[in-house]
């Protein structure tokens, strides 16, 4: 593969994204285009019912400066965009799963570093045995933080990618989710 040619490669990762069904997507430039902010993970810690539950979240995952380092070491990025209304739990659990199956899919193609952040927290257990630790996750390999367990501010990075994003009122409204695939 010639990791020099920087169109192939974009050819190559888009042919292998819209093969999963993916079509809304954008390419981003990590160190510029993605925002790492400590208030993220606070607004995890003391606004998410599942904080310390999961082995993909907090506190089980690098503290924030440990996540801005990891995805400062990328040069590619891909944000995929894609809506749910009211999911259920065997709905993101699809989601998931295609989206680990893209990782793993482009990591096949020759990009070793392939590295998911998922769109929401995990959820490849009905019942998460993790109880907040990272060693006792059930699927250590499968299992992929989410954005904003990474401490992502997704509405900044979203509206810097050109997407539209907005806070919603309502938990039955249509939800605009967001993965972004960690690449080079």
């Amino acid at each position: 593969m010639d990791m020099d040619n920087e169109d192939y490669n974009k050819d190559q990762i888009e042919q292998i994204i819209r093969s999963h069904g993916f079509t809304d997507y954008k390419w981003l430039d990590p160190r510029n285009d993605i925002t790492v902010a400590q208030w993220v993970r606070f607004r995890c810690r003391f606004g998410c019912g599942e904080y310390g539950k999961s082995g993909s979240c907090p506190p089980a995952v690098p503290p924030i400066d440990e996540c801005r380092e990891m995805i400062r070491e990328y040069e590619n990025a891909v944000m995929l965009h894609f809506t749910m209304q009211s999911p259920t739990f065997n709905d993101k659990f699809k989601y998931m799963s295609e989206l680990l199956e893209l990782e793993h899919e482009i990591f096949l193609a020759g990009y070793y570093k392939a590295f998911l952040l998922q769109y929401a927290d995990c959820c490849f257990c009905k019942t998460c045995t993790a109880g907040g630790s990272r060693e006792k996750c059930s699927n250590k390999i499968k299992s992929r933080p989410g954005v904003d367990a990474m401490g992502i501010d997704i509405f900044k990075t979203a509206g810097k990618a050109g997407f539209s994003i907005k806070v919603l009122k309502n938990r039955d409204d249509m939800q605009d989710r967001y993965a972004i695939l960690l690449v080079d």
